[in-house]
């Protein structure tokens, strides 16, 4: 999918989409995802406290180009009863996650959660984690 800039908080992003002040599949910094917090260079700081949602499909988790001694019993059990799964939780065939590099985990950004909507997921953005917010 084609990438656009857009400019949040005095900041440049490039990503697929923003939609309410809410990135969609940011291009993300090298070793976002691994870094401890007290590591992480300049780059990721724009980052910090901004909540963006990643989109995953089915197809993300078909085993079809796996090569390793077990991929083939993974395919079977994709074709058997994976996919389905996927889309009894995610009917669209997209799953919606909301990450948020908050300190809630000390080497990559906090899951706030996993949605079967674009809207669902975009309210948790605006609203922070369910498990945040309970009283």
């Amino acid at each position: 999918m084609t990438k656009k800039t857009f400019k949040l908080n005095g900041h440049m992003f490039i990503a697929e989409n923003c939609v309410a002040g809410v990135l969609i599949n940011p291009v993300l910094p090298k070793d976002f995802d691994n870094t401890a917090n007290e590591d992480r260079p300049a780059s990721h700081g724009k980052f910090v406290k901004l909540p963006y949602i990643e989109t995953y499909s089915d197809t993300d988790n078909d085993p079809v180009n796996d090569i390793d001694e077990y991929a083939s019993k993974r395919r079977a059990n994709w074709v058997e009863s994976g996919r389905a799964a996927w889309f009894k939780a995610w009917p669209s065939g997209i799953r919606y996650d909301v990450r948020c590099l908050d300190g809630g985990a000390w080497d990559r950004p906090t899951s706030w959660g996993s949605f079967a909507t674009l809207e669902q997921a975009l309210g948790c953005a605006g609203a922070g984690p369910a498990w945040r917010n309970k009283v």
